[in-house]
This record gives C-alpha cells, sequence and structure tokens, in this order.
C-alpha cells in the first residue's frame, strides 16, 4: 500500500514553468535530477523538484523565468496514470 501511495504522490504534483530560455533551463534542472517535459508556448512540466528549488537554480544560472505554478493531478487522471504503468 505505501508503494502506491508514493506512486500517486509522484503522479499528482509537478510543476509548470514558462522561460524563454527553456533549453537551458532543461539542461540545468535535470542535471539536478528533475525530469523535465516540453509543453506548449516555452512552458515546460517539471517532476521531482519544487517551485522554491526551480526558481532559485534558474536564478543562479541567470534563466528568466515568466511563469511558476505547481499543479497536481486530479484523482482520476493519477489513478488512469498508475493502473497504465502496472
Amino acid at each position: 500500500m505505501n508503494e502506491v501511495r508514493e506512486l500517486t504522490r509522484q503522479l499528482r504534483r509537478n510543476v509548470f514553468v514558462r522561460s524563454p530560455r527553456r533549453s537551458g533551463l532543461t539542461r540545468v534542472l535535470t542535471s539536478m535530477g528533475a525530469t523535465v517535459l516540453a509543453e506548449p508556448g516555452h512552458g515546460l512540466s517539471v517532476t521531482g523538484m519544487d517551485a522554491c528549488t526551480i526558481a532559485s537554480a534558474a536564478a543562479a544560472h541567470y534563466i528568466p523565468i515568466q511563469e511558476l505554478t505547481p499543479r497536481s493531478a486530479s484523482p482520476e487522471a493519477s489513478y488512469l496514470e498508475i493502473s497504465q504503468t502496472r
């Protein structure tokens, strides 16, 4: 049961980041262990890292951030994701 809770926790939380230097930010965040997926309009979906850490990493590399929004998936979306990976 703890395994399911941990998997659900990981699936439910990510941070949406918008930056005009998306590729540079992707390199920085992945080198720090985050998982980064591209989204439309200079957006990134980042898992494995909180918003504060993302902002600090971007600032340390002089990468501008235009949006930084923590997001959660619905319980239904989390369930579907879990059931598809099992």
